[in-house]
């Protein structure tokens, strides 16, 4: 179970990875009350919180919700795992709100079914070879799911249209794509990435993307492959790791080997050799790994490294495709860089918040169609929060108090406009 900020942001992961494999889902065990066995226990939904964390699910993609579990077990491995109603049969509060929640999304379910989750930004994700190859040689480094996380995270607490995706479908309705770090690639690939920044998208490739081929062995030819550095304009000169932010250069995982444990833990060297990246006017500290680019002709180098050997020489490049850019990133991603990233690369993409200056801890998304826009604004967290920039439209469910140009929500309150 990964931790990434919280339990919004926990479940808007999770949602959104899915979402990636299969576009939109069914959640046949959706939490409704805390769960344990006999080594773990899970969050305790408060109350509103559980009819919050239903909405989140179909703001994501849901087109169907089943609450787990109408009682929980009198023995077992799972006497603990909470449901609707409690070990007595007496319904209380969580009936309650399941009983809220079903009567609203039934009446909703015209509008809400033949939508689909609105992406600006989509990642590259539901690639299982991509993962496994990562696994399969890991080096201390993040894998891309983790390196993806940073990015999502960002995202999601910007309220930025964000989700998952493959090269392999329609990439037509997004405005930028990053690809981190995806060690497999395939020409077929980099036909459709290349199609997609023709039509005036913008592509961001992670470095070592396409550094092995489809049986997991390193590329006889220079990366990031024939393809991608014809369609990116460069070829990568030289790599090497980096340490993590605030990492001593160890791996997490010491003494197994013999004669190789570590008796006592001691900084590496490599932690005291920073890495710092410039990219128009800001600088950051790179992490996990660095790569020197060359550059071909009619390549714009936008980032370079500033200090140490590597200072002067390109680090991050764009070229110009059609209507669109192909951005080569020669670094992993880390919280700052994200920041660089955001107002330098995608915002001019086009990629904006979906409601300028929300509160913390409260999320936007919209489900959309042809003929209808949805925007799903869900509070987080347990107490009320005035949301301001309210786009017109007419509020489906009814718990914000609408003010001009903003609504108060209550504890876990939650919002259904449909767009004007």
């Amino acid at each position: 179970m990964q931790r990434v900020g919280g339990v919004g942001e926990a479940q808007a992961l999770r949602l959104d990875i899915c979402r990636g494999f299969t576009g939109n889902f069914i959640v046949p065990e959706q939490q409704s009350g805390f769960g344990a066995q006999p080594n773990f226990s899970t969050l305790t939904p408060e109350p509103g919180e559980m009819r919050r964390m239903a909405y989140t699910s179909v703001a994501r993609g849901a087109d169907g919700v089943l609450f787990f579990r109408w009682r929980p077990a009198h023995f077992g491995a799972e006497i603990y795992w909470m449901g609707i109603i409690d070990h007595d049969d007496i319904p209380r509060r969580r009936y309650d709100e399941a009983k809220q929640f079903a009567g609203e999304i039934t009446a909703l379910k015209d509008k809400i079914l033949g939508t689909h989750v609105r992406m600006d930004l989509g990642i590259a994700g539901s690639d299982f070879d991509n993962q496994e190859m990562h696994r399969s040689y890991p080096i201390g480094m993040p894998s891309p799911q983790d390196d993806a996380t940073l990015l999502h995270r960002y995202c999601y607490r910007h309220n930025i249209a964000c989700g998952f995706i493959h090269p392999e479908d329609d990439l037509s309705k997004l405005k930028a794509l990053y690809v981190p770090h995806w060690l497999k690639w395939t020409d077929a690939w980099t036909t459709r990435i290349e199609a997609f920044a023709q039509a005036g998208g913008t592509v961001i490739l992670g470095s070592r993307t396409g550094s092995r081929d489809v049986n997991n062995h390193v590329i006889r030819d220079t990366s990031p492959g024939k393809t991608l550095s014809a369609l990116a304009g460069i070829t990568v000169e030289e790599f090497g790791l980096l340490t993590p932010i605030g990492g001593d250069g160890l791996f997490e995982h010491v003494g197994r080997f013999g004669a190789n444990t570590v008796r006592k833990k001691l900084p590496a060297t490599s932690a005291s050799r920073q890495y710092e990246l410039k990219i128009g006017n800001a600088q950051v500290t790179a992490a996990h790994l660095y790569e020197l680019l060359k550059v071909a002709p009619g390549t714009e180098v936008i980032g370079t490294w500033a200090n140490r050997f590597a200072e002067g020489q390109a680090a991050m490049t764009s070229r110009k495709v059609g209507k669109g850019n192909v951005i080569y990133l020669g670094t992993y991603l880390s919280d700052a860089l994200v920041e660089v990233l955001a107002d330098q690369v995608l915002a001019p993409s086009g990629i904006v918040p979906l409601v300028a200056d929300m509160p913390t801890g409260v999320e936007a998304t919209i489900r959309e169609s042809n003929d209808r826009r949805l925007l799903f604004i869900l509070n987080t967290l347990g107490e009320p929060t005035d949301v301001p920039n309210i786009p017109k439209g007419r509020d489906l469910i009814g718990d914000a108090q609408v003010k001009t140009g903003g609504m108060k929500l209550p504890a876990y309150g939650c919002s259904i406009i449909e767009l004007a």
